[in-house]
């Protein structure tokens, strides 16, 4: 029994592990890609994995979206490994995951991001579109105010309906969710907030209950710089970059 004791403790002295942290927060990196050619594994939410099944050998390479690609043989690398930030280039890329599956998420993500983005951008115009109207209102109080900001929000939503159609109507809960964090991207203000802005807090309120039960969240917040939403960025920079692209060959 003391020698089994003994060999794990060994086991657990000699195990080599390694803690990858962004260069520029020092976060740890979450889902970092950790292989071989013929194994891999990757790191846990602490941006921590074990290097036990490596040979001394093997030639490790070290990917993450978003961050530069190292590529190091096991003996030379550090218990703490720090990856750069790295700007995607934009031309011509295909995104390829680690496997089938993951390949298959980021296909679906980037269709729904395709589908509501152009929806997003048309609330942002409407909102310009409309920003004097609404500082006009300014002058106005009490129930005067209130029903012409109501008027101009029910434009709004008319004309969103009216450009696209069934097609804003009938889209799938991922869909509406992207569809609220692109909104806060592209205005700075959260679906909840507009709503409250142009109508008030109960009907904010109302419309925040009913998406919630559809599985949204009109408070959602955007970061590119983490998770989903670094994913969903680096899209949108495909699309807008080819979008500037034939842009500029019809000039």
């Amino acid at each position: 029994m003391f020698k089994i004791i003994f060999l794990l403790l060994l086991s657990a002295v000699t195990s080599q592990t390694i803690t990858i942290h962004d260069a520029n927060n020092n976060l740890p990196l979450v889902d970092v890609n950790v292989f071989t050619d013929d194994n891999g594994t990757t790191t846990d939410n602490n941006g921590i994995c074990y290097l036990d099944s490596f040979g001394s050998k093997d030639i490790i390479t070290f990917s993450l979206i978003g961050y530069q690609t190292l590529t190091l043989t096991k003996s030379h690398i550090p218990n703490i490994l720090f990856l750069e930030n790295h700007l995607i280039s934009m031309d011509w890329i295909n995104v390829v995951a680690e496997n089938k599956t993951s390949r298959k998420k980021y296909v679906k993500l980037e269709r729904d991001v395709r589908k509501v983005y152009p929806y997003a951008k048309t609330v942002a115009d409407l909102l310009v579109k409309y920003d004097s109207i609404i500082d006009s209102l300014d002058l106005y109080s009490g129930y005067k105010r209130y029903y012409r900001k109501k008027k101009i929000f029910l434009t709004i939503e008319n004309e969103l309906i009216s450009k696209y159609g069934f097609s804003i109507r009938r889209l799938t809960k991922n869909q509406g969710r992207i569809l609220i964090k692109l909104v806060d991207r592209e205005t700075s203000r959260t679906s909840f907030n507009i709503i409250k802005d142009f109508r008030n807090i109960f009907s904010a309120g109302f419309w925040q209950i009913t998406a919630r039960i559809f599985g949204h969240n009109l408070r959602s917040t955007y970061n590119p710089n983490k998770g989903e939403d670094r994913l969903i960025e680096f899209i949108i920079n495909r699309i807008d970059s080819k979008a500037n692209y034939f842009t500029l060959n019809k000039k």
